[in-house]
């Protein structure tokens, strides 16, 4: 399974989380549905499916079938990881969350992806 990571600093780690994961519902056009494309109401053509699960510091938005987005906020920094189930899936992934972290952040957010080679380290 194909992985990215990377530790985004921030003095509000925690916005951002809650943002994304606000972000990820509306997408999903509540909770368990079919993504839509940003700016319309036509459903991606891949069908993907969003669902979020959120706490306080942690969430994690299932993007099926193309993988999953773990975020977590701590002191001065948003930690998100992408597990995909292949590459075309994680770059489509990783080109998504870019771009909607950055629009978040508003210039303050930079987003660099790191390889995870061992998923379970």
């Amino acid at each position: 399974m194909p992985t990215l990571e990377t530790r985004i600093s921030t003095g509000r780690p925690e916005r951002y989380l809650r943002q994304f994961c606000s972000h990820a519902t509306a997408m999903g056009s509540g909770g368990s549905a079919r993504m839509r494309m940003h700016g319309t109401g036509q459903a991606a053509h891949d069908e993907v499916r969003v669902r979020v699960e959120a706490t306080g510091t942690a969430a994690t938005v299932h993007l099926e079938p193309w993988g999953h987005c773990t975020l977590r906020a701590e002191t001065g920094a948003l930690l998100v990881r992408i597990d995909a189930a292949e590459t075309t899936a994680l770059q489509r992934l990783r080109d998504t969350i870019t771009r909607d972290l950055e629009r978040f952040g508003r210039g303050e957010l930079t987003v660099r992806w790191l390889s995870v080679t061992d998923p379970d380290a």
